[in-house]
């Protein structure tokens, strides 16, 4: 698990501005809620809200960006000799349940243009596949025009595939319980261990 960090000002900025937020959207509806609503109950200016936002609309996409941050720092911690599905799985196991994350999930369903939502989730997704990619890099040592980088870029992208399908279904179904979520990571990467066929 990744060693705790201090935050920083920006840090707690950014998290005063999603919790207010989250606490406005709740109360009052997204669409009810102005930026100066948040930025005030933060204790911020407007300026200083669009400094961490584009929109009010992009905090919604919060638990993505929490849970890529982690997931960095969860994997930068496995040994080198661990299989990367073992990696990854323990990376997911390792999130913290926050069920403010989970409000933005649903806040986001039911707010949002599915079509910004779709497109928010490949650009995270990508996100995901890119820090696979890296670690896998780093950690075989392998030239950037290889096949095995190829084949690294291929594993990431799959490997980033199951996170995503495993997490939407996990929160699809309403069973908020880590373990599932886990055994649904489980299941996909067996699924791509074993091969399409």
């Amino acid at each position: 698990m990744p060693a705790a960090t201090t935050a920083t000002k920006a840090e707690r900025t950014r998290a005063a501005l999603q919790h207010a937020a989250l606490a406005r959207f709740l109360e009052h509806g997204v669409d009810a809620t102005s930026i100066a609503d948040i930025a005030a109950d933060a204790g911020v200016t407007e300026r200083t809200f669009y400094r961490h936002f584009p929109s009010k609309q992009h905090i919604l996409f919060a638990d993505y960006d929490a849970r890529l941050g982690w997931f960095r720092q969860a994997l930068s911690v496995r040994p080198p000799g661990e299989p990367v599905t073992a990696s990854v799985r323990i990376a997911v196991e390792s999130f913290p349940y926050d069920a403010a994350l989970h409000q933005l999930a649903v806040l986001r369903s039911e707010h949002l243009e599915q079509e910004l939502v779709q497109a928010h989730i490949k650009t995270v997704q990508a996100e995901f596949a890119r820090e696979i990619e890296q670690f896998l890099l780093e950690r075989t040592g392998a030239a950037a025009v290889s096949d095995e980088a190829y084949r690294i870029s291929i594993t990431a992208q799959c490997v980033s595939a199951v996170m995503f399908t495993a997490t939407e279904t996990w929160f699809a179904r309403g069973d908020l319980d880590v373990a599932e979520l886990s055994r649904l990571v489980e299941l996909g990467l067996r699924t791509i261990g074993d091969g399409i066929s």
